[in-house]
């Protein structure tokens, strides 16, 4: 035979009837968690009558807001605009190869170098080479070699062949 237990009460010895605990507010409840367990009465907001003084300041005040968005929104999209713009004339800034082959070196990492007929990826050891060489070379032949470096895609595989044949 099974036993039946019953719930009691620890504090007035009676059984207890409720399943749920008494300050449960589920869904469709209506009780608020507040002591009294009524919801909370919300105060009412005086109308404000147009034609008064307080609504003109409120009027202007929220004017004030309306155009500060607007202006605010109006100058970050016209900087976008200008932003956006200056992506296309990227292929027009002329950047100095040689200064790219020192951030190669610097950073240990291949990047690509932007020539008259296109572009190709230069690795550190080439970077480092050409860097070491010109560095130590003089005026003249690095300017030679600057003027090669930043000229065609053959131009830089010739000066970069030579600079090889050198140090070796």
């Amino acid at each position: 035979m099974t036993a039946k237990w019953k719930e009691i009460s620890a504090y007035t010895g009676r059984p207890v009837d409720e399943d749920a605990p008494t300050n449960f507010a589920g869904a469709g409840s209506g009780v608020d968690m507040n002591p009294t367990g009524m919801p909370k009465k919300k105060k009412k907001q005086a109308l404000i009558d147009a034609r008064s003084k307080a609504y003109r300041q409120h009027r202007a005040k929220l004017e004030a807001k309306r155009a500060k968005r607007a202006e605010q929104k109006s100058a970050f999209s016209t900087k976008v605009k200008e932003s956006v713009g200056q992506f296309n004339r990227e292929s027009l800034i002329a950047e100095d190869n040689v200064d790219v082959l020192r951030s190669i070196v610097k950073d240990k990492q291949a990047k690509p170098l932007k020539f008259s007929d296109g572009s190709m990826k230069v690795d550190l050891t080439t970077a480092s080479t050409l860097i070491q060489v010109l560095d130590k070379v003089n005026t003249d032949n690095k300017a030679k070699l600057t003027k090669m470096i930043n000229g065609k895609k053959g131009q830089f595989s010739a000066a970069a062949n030579a600079v090889f044949k050198m140090v070796k």
